[in-house]
């Protein structure tokens, strides 16, 4: 093996642990958006995700520390999901990089 299929072979290792680590995260944090309706001059929040292809709004509550709580949970999540994406898109250019050097 060349130094450069070493070099290439053990940041696929390295990316696809930090890929895995990145998904199991995503599997504790919360899916889904943060709404606020109205109602009465009050505010309600609810959590709306998908599931099984329907739209599903589980109410949150009126606590703000649940809710900056759950608020911080969702920007982490789409931190991630960002990370990952960019992580799968390089582990498919390294793979090309291997496969056309062996």
């Amino acid at each position: 093996m060349s130094y450069f299929e070493v070099s290439i072979s053990r940041e696929v290792t390295r990316m696809t642990a930090l890929r895995d680590t990145y998904e199991r995260q995503l599997s504790e944090l919360p899916k889904g958006s943060l709404r606020t309706k109205e109602r009465n001059g009050k505010r309600y929040h609810y959590l709306s995700y998908r599931r099984d292809g329907k739209v599903v709004s589980e109410y949150v509550g009126i606590d703000e520390a649940i809710i900056n709580d759950l608020r911080n949970r969702l920007e982490r999540r789409k931190g991630i999901e960002s990370l990952l994406k960019r992580i799968r898109k390089e582990l498919v250019l390294m793979n090309k990089a291997l496969e056309v050097s062996r």
